[in-house]
């Protein structure tokens, strides 16, 4: 898919980050969350076999932008490209991510905690960059980083919900990435209290789109 066209579907979106250890009940997770209208789903390696199971939802669902997250080196950044992911996410800035990335034409964001930080991550070209983590930085962060760099596309991932979405965007935020917080404490008997917060994700960001 074209850079920009992944990009045109990342604003005023959330993105789920799925940490789930377990490769099948991570499968389960992400087809309960697709299947509730969530069109944009991270992957992460913590994931065991990540790029088995992004492979297989990208099968199930084409129209599903599913990326890979928690990329800290080349050897996982090839194994969940040749699995078909969409975008790349690391937590921290890899320069040697990024630039593999840029080189190949890859859509990606690298993780920032600073002013620094999160302008070396847009000098080496990532396309959103990731604010994490977004519980300890808060959206006055964003709306501070934002001053001085008002073209920067900012992520912020941790601590969004859907009663904070809109503290969030009118900080400044392009998207936003929503952790581990949507599936804690659930598990395959209750599956329909995360379909519930799905819900409510994407009916609070209904308003910004």
């Amino acid at each position: 898919m074209d850079k920009r066209d992944i990009k045109n579907r990342f604003k005023n979106n959330i993105v789920t980050v799925i940490r789930e250890k377990d490769l099948d009940f991570a499968e389960v997770l992400c087809k309960n969350i697709i299947s509730s209208g969530i069109d944009i789903v991270e992957v992460t390696c913590i994931v065991k076999e990540a790029p088995i199971l992004i492979d297989r939802l990208k099968r199930k669902y084409p129209n599903t932008l599913i990326g890979a997250g928690t990329i800290v080196d080349k050897i996982q950044l090839k194994q969940v490209l040749n699995s078909g992911a969409d975008f790349i996410v690391s937590p921290c800035i890899i320069e040697d991510v990024g630039k593999y990335c840029k080189s190949h034409g890859i859509f990606f964001s690298l993780g920032v905690a600073t002013p620094t930080e999160a302008f070396k991550a847009y000098s080496l070209g990532s396309d959103i960059i990731k604010v994490f983590p977004g519980e300890s930085l808060g959206p006055e962060f964003i709306k501070a980083l934002k001053g001085p760099f008002p073209y920067m596309d900012l992520m912020p991932t941790g601590g969004v919900r859907d009663d904070n979405m809109e503290k969030w965007f009118e900080a400044g935020a392009y998207t936003l990435g929503v952790d581990e917080t949507l599936v804690q404490d659930i598990t395959a008997d209750n599956l329909d209290e995360l379909r519930n917060r799905c819900d409510r994700l994407v009916r609070a960001a209904c308003e910004f789109m």
